[in-house]
């Protein structure tokens, strides 16, 4: 199935409201992609709502990002120890993500532990609207729960036990995971994530490394068939 087939099929028959969002890691500074002006403030979910507003196409780099964790994620940054606990002890008492600083790095080495960082590898992060990116590397799917069940169905179809997040850092568990497992996942994120996005309460974020959402998609129509075809005969007794 070709990427614009793959698009079709879940905006239109599973229904998606938001457009497929890909993102792929460049080891060099493209010429054919824009550059994103300007600076992203918090950082990467501030560009994914211009992208689904505008359809914009660029690449980005840690200048243009006021929070690195979707370049850290994607193996394009690198933030140390020492440089993370400053950035959080110049917000965490206006935006409460912990109660008190020890509590801020415990959380840090434990997504650390569980979600590995990539190594650096590249150079930029280039983002877009699933069309417009040639080979994409992820691809984020903003769902209600049925479209994300249907699509974890077709991960569990093939064997395949799927992880989901929550927790604070809505790129540590949306990009990430995805990234490094190269798995399927999703999450409630968190809400900045959810706000900058522009997430609708019933919508959680469905990440796809795109081989595996190739591999999916023959499935889809299948499921959402049959999911469908139980849902009315539950509606109908």
């Amino acid at each position: 199935m070709t990427k614009l087939e793959i698009e079709k099929l879940l905006t239109e028959s599973l229904g998606l409201k938001k457009p497929p969002i890909a993102l792929k890691p460049l080891k060099t500074i493209p010429k054919d992609i824009p550059a994103y002006e300007g600076v992203a403030t918090p950082g990467f979910c501030v560009q994914i709502n211009e992208i689904l507003q505008n359809g914009s196409v660029f690449y980005s780099t840690r200048e243009n990002h006021g929070c690195y964790e979707a370049l850290i994620a994607t193996g394009a940054c690198a933030v140390d120890r020492k440089e993370y606990r400053e950035a959080v002890e110049n917000f965490i008492d206006i935006c409460p993500y912990h109660k008190d600083m020890d509590t801020a790095m415990d959380f840090y080495e434990t997504c650390i532990r569980d979600i590995p960082l990539p190594p650096v590898e590249y150079a930029c992060l280039a983002s877009g609207p699933l069309g417009k990116i040639d080979n994409p590397d992820l691809v984020l799917l903003f769902c209600n729960p049925k479209q994300a069940d249907i699509l974890v169905r077709s991960q569990a179809y093939q064997g395949t036990l799927v992880r989901g997040f929550g927790g604070n850092g809505g790129c540590i568990f949306n990009i990430r995971h995805a990234f490094v497992s190269r798995q399927m996942t999703f999450s409630t994120s968190d809400f900045p994530w959810r706000s900058f996005v522009g997430l609708d309460d019933s919508e959680l974020t469905v990440t796809f490394p795109y081989e595996k959402l190739v591999e999916a998609a023959p499935y889809i129509q299948p499921i959402i068939d049959y999911v469908d075809s139980l849902k009315e005969v539950f509606s109908t007794n």
